[in-house]
């Protein structure tokens, strides 16, 4: 009992627990004060909450856009000339090892690191974005690249791309490398909510792509767990929510572009 009681006061801990119980405490009032507009409005801001930070509802919507780049088995894909690794997996810290603050995507990583370790490709390309921190400046790809070097998992080359604001830019300034090496399949490893953007734009540079995706955020949570209903809504939901907007979002913006 103690137990159950703990976990609750947990959950009201959380700002969306809090707005939620909010909600429903003014739309009781305005029930009570026969105030239908109030109680209406109040209410239905209440209901979405409950859908979205109790319910399964945004990890299914998420999962529609990673399940078609689940692999199980790193061994059966072909060989290739590279591992794309995008960025967005971590972030600098003075704090971090070797400065680094790995993020939820930090599995990109692994996948990426296993991949060329079981020789799937001859390199691993980085991308990513920079960092700027105390007057110390960087590319967040070379604290990864400088981090695989010390541990050695493997003795394949790695190349770090140039600062990236966006996939568009690490996807042509991979075209540029490829051709300077003479490669013409890759391996491309992101989250696999944002594989689809990514391989299409990595595909219109002319590269074979072979997809393989990582950080099942939507997927992962409809794993862990039987229940498809929470008592108190959670942050949680807003999150994949969020990351399902996004990936929908650009994929417009990228086809009004023409990129993709």
């Amino acid at each position: 009992m103690m137990y159950f009681v703990s976990k609750m006061l947990d959950r009201f801990l959380n700002p969306v627990s809090m707005i939620w119980l909010v909600l429903l405490i003014a739309c009781a009032r305005a029930v009570m004060k026969k105030e239908k507009r109030q109680a209406l409005f109040t209410g239905a801001l209440a209901l979405f909450i409950t859908l979205i930070g109790s319910t399964k509802f945004p990890a299914y919507l998420l999962a529609t856009l990673e399940k078609p780049y689940a692999v199980q088995d790193l061994n059966s894909l072909p060989e290739c000339d590279a591992v794309i690794l995008l960025g967005g997996s971590h972030g600098f810290s003075n704090y971090g090892v070797n400065s680094i603050e790995f993020s939820k995507a930090t599995d990109r990583i692994i996948t990426a690191a296993e991949l060329v370790r079981l020789k799937k490709a001859k390199a691993l390309v980085i991308g990513g974005g920079k960092y700027s921190s105390s007057g110390e400046t960087g590319l967040h790809g070379q604290l990864i690249a400088e981090w695989l070097e010390s541990w050695k998992p493997f003795d394949s080359p790695i190349h770090v791309l140039d600062y990236s604001s966006n996939t568009k830019d690490e996807a042509d300034q991979t075209k540029i490398l490829a051709r300077k090496n003479g490669w013409g399949e890759i391996i491309l490893v992101t989250s696999a909510s944002h594989m689809r953007r990514a391989e299409a734009l990595f595909k219109k540079n002319g590269l074979k792509v072979v997809a393989v995706g990582s950080d099942f955020e939507g997927l992962s949570s409809l794993e862990a767990d039987f229940r498809i209903y929470g008592i108190v809504p959670a942050s949680h939901g807003f999150e994949k929510l969020h990351y399902y907007l996004h990936e929908q979002v650009g994929w417009l913006y990228y086809k009004l572009r023409g990129w993709i």
